[in-house]
C-alpha cells in the first residue's frame, strides 16, 4: 500500500500581489501626506513616501516567489511562504535604516511609515493567502 499523496495548492499570484501593490500604494499615498505633518516636513518628504514604497515592493517581490499558478505540494506552499517572510525580515529593517541615514533630521517618523506599511501589506498578504488555501482545502 502506498503513502497518501500530499494535497496540493496553488496560490495565484494575481489576487495576492494586487492587494499586496494596492496596499503599499495607499501606504504610500498615506506617507506623503503624514510627511507634511512632521517636525521637518522638508527633510521627511521624500524619505517617507519612498520608504513606505520599498517596503511595500519588498513585501510584493517576496511574495512573488511563494506564489504559483499550478499546484505544488501544501509542505512546499509553506515552506516557500516562511522562506519569503524571513526574507522579508531581513530587507525591511535594511530599509528603514536607509531611511533613517538619509534624514536623521525627521527623526523616527520616516521609519514608522516604513514599518506601517511593512505590516499592513503583511496583514493584507496572510489574509489574501490564508483565504485562498481555505478555498482550495
Amino acid at each position: 500500500m502506498s503513502p497518501p499523496k500530499e494535497q496540493e495548492i496553488a496560490i495565484p499570484p494575481r489576487p495576492v500581489l494586487g492587494v499586496v501593490l494596492a496596499v503599499a500604494a495607499l501606504c504610500t499615498v498615506a506617507a506623503a501626506v503624514a510627511a507634511r505633518w512632521t517636525a521637518d516636513p522638508a527633510a521627511a518628504a521624500l524619505p517617507m513616501p519612498l520608504g513606505a514604497a520599498g517596503a511595500g515592493l519588498a513585501t510584493a517581490l517576496s511574495a512573488a516567489l511563494f506564489t504559483s499558478a499550478t499546484p505544488r505540494p501544501a509542505s512546499v506552499c509553506g515552506s516557500l511562504w516562511l522562506g519569503a517572510t524571513l526574507a522579508r525580515f531581513v530587507v525591511v529593517p535594511g530599509v528603514c535604516l536607509l531611511v533613517y541615514w538619509s534624514a536623521p533630521s525627521a527623526g523616527m517618523t520616516p521609519v514608522l511609515a516604513v514599518v506601517g506599511t511593512y505590516l499592513a501589506c503583511l496583514a493584507a498578504e496572510t489574509a489574501t493567502v490564508v483565504r485562498i488555501v481555505h478555498r482550495s482545502l
